[in-house]
């Protein structure tokens, strides 16, 4: 297998020449409106940026495949753009992870990229959701009215193409335009999501080329400040339960080994309504572990969450616990990302559910560099 090196290397030369200054670039504030389609694009103002597509499918037999599409915008001049028609012209550096679960064969498998944000290899609109990494692509395939997008990416041994529905209205995380990450001005992010996609398209794993529906979740976040130098890394969950109703919970993590108290999350209902969860309002708790015999991390792995004041209460479970990713070939992060799924009950309801959950700053390797 080709070594990454002269990638990573490269990543890290440019990442390492961006000013160490974080007021150089726009801070995440609280008042900001956000417009849409508009806001789907690139904000370049901002220092980092990604969009997040995940979800669990199925084929026609039942098998599942829980699958995740990430694409990173890491900004390197902050400030208006120089006046340059030099197709050569660099103002951006993008990422890209792609990995599918075949559950049933107990097979992950995980893909990256990293380009030049010039010589169209990869880039971003500012005016709509279109994002690509040379033919890994992300982009708007509806009208403000109906708004629906479309995915795709290949890879050894895999192949994804989907067409996404919304199922209910986005929904803005955070207070007032801002998903805190600690204390302080700017320590936070823009951050709204879909939470329930309706997934239909093609899948090619392994060999096998099979049609698949399920349903989907796609993040937005872009923001300029870097993790505080005492936080660690984040735990995050999304799950889609069967009910109807979203949840999604995050967990900054400080180094000596306490939660952020700016950790949050957010319950949309069946119909589209949000309440925001501070850290006071939810209990979201690892009971049990899982050691890589790769990075040699010990994740938690297995958890239980309860939202007392709206009765829930789940055991969240991996589909497979050898989720982790390492990406030594574009991010340089060793972190855990994969399919789980839930049961639990409301009330005297009894639910199911399905989800991602992300695990950051395990590993030697795992705490984000930006």
């Amino acid at each position: 297998m080709k070594k990454p090196f002269t990638s990573l290397l490269a990543a890290l030369l440019v990442l390492g020449a961006i000013p160490a200054h974080p007021e150089s670039w726009r801070q995440a504030l609280p008042g900001y409106r956000y417009q849409f389609p508009r806001d789907h694009g690139a904000h370049e103002a901002f220092r980092t940026e990604w969009w997040y597509f995940s979800g669990n499918l199925q084929d026609s037999r039942g098998d599942r495949y829980p699958f995740m599409l990430t694409f990173f915008r890491v900004g390197l001049r902050p400030g208006a753009p120089p006046v340059s028609k030099s197709r050569w012209a660099l103002r951006n550096l993008y990422f890209g992870h792609f990995s599918v679960l075949d559950a049933k064969r107990g097979k992950h498998r995980f893909s990256e990229r990293i380009s030049r944000g010039a010589l169209e290899q990869a880039g971003a609109s500012e005016e709509r959701l279109k994002v690509w990494l040379r033919d890994w692509r992300a982009e708007s395939a509806g009208g403000k009215s109906a708004p629906s997008f479309r995915i795709s990416a290949s890879a050894p041994e895999m192949k994804l193409r989907l067409d996404l529905k919304p199922g209910k209205p986005l929904v803005i995380h955070g207070e007032d335009g801002v998903s805190q990450k600690a204390p302080g001005p700017g320590r936070a992010s823009h951050y709204y999501s879909y939470t329930r996609l309706l997934a239909s398209g093609a899948l090619e794993i392994g060999g096998r080329k099979v049609e698949v529906r399920g349903t989907a979740w796609m993040d937005h976040e872009f923001g300029s400040n870097q993790l505080t130098k005492d936080q660690m890394g984040w735990d995050w969950l999304s799950i889609q339960l069967s009910d109807g109703r979203d949840l999604m919970l995050y967990l900054m993590r400080r180094k000596d080994g306490s939660v952020e108290p700016t950790s949050s999350g957010t319950l949309v209902e069946s119909d589209g309504r949000a309440t925001h969860l501070r850290l006071g309002d939810f209990r979201f708790k690892g009971v049990d572990t899982w050691k890589s015999e790769r990075s040699g991390a010990v994740y938690p792995m297995g958890w239980e969450v309860e939202v007392p004041a709206h009765r829930l209460r789940l055991r969240v479970k991996p589909y497979a616990r050898a989720q982790e990713i390492e990406s030594a070939g574009s991010t340089g992060i060793t972190y855990w990302e994969g399919g789980v799924f839930a049961e639990g009950a409301s009330g005297e309801k009894k639910l199911t559910g399905v989800g991602f959950v992300e695990m950051t700053g395990y590993a030697p390797e795992g705490r984000p560099k930006f």
